[in-house]
């Protein structure tokens, strides 16, 4: 097992430093950010679970991979790590069954997230 998967992801606490860095200091672009990954992320992890269930690797795999990116901007490298692994097996097709439960905790995890950056877009200042 990866070691970053040795310890479950138990907080999901919102670091957007990255985000800031490559924002050039426009907290509208950061809002708009945080807006696209609140509008895309639900769907597309609907879409996983989906995948899961059919044994759909294929899907699993593609939108796992567009998702990645998405987690390491908001500043969740672990998650990020967590949804390559996914990509991988299913893409790969090897410990198809643990993937279920992996996605599962991952799920969760990007849930809270989605209600910690909800949270933090209303603290941001507009430019």
């Amino acid at each position: 097992m990866p070691e970053f998967l040795q310890e479950k992801i138990t907080s999901a606490k919102v670091d957007l430093s990255y985000l800031e860095e490559i924002a050039g200091g426009s907290n509208d672009f950061i809002i708009e950010m945080i807006d696209m990954f609140l509008n895309q992320t639900p769907g597309y992890l609907n879409d996983i679970k989906k995948g899961i269930v059919e044994k759909n690797w294929k899907t699993v795999s593609e939108i796992a991979h567009k998702i990645k990116p998405t987690l390491a901007f908001m500043g969740s490298d672990s998650a990020r790590e967590t949804m390559a692994l996914i990509e991988f097996n299913s893409k790969n097709l090897v410990e198809l069954n643990k993937i279920e439960s992996i996605f599962d905790d991952l799920h969760v995890f990007c849930l809270q997230l989605c209600e910690n950056l909800k949270v933090t877009k209303e603290q941001l200042p507009k430019d």
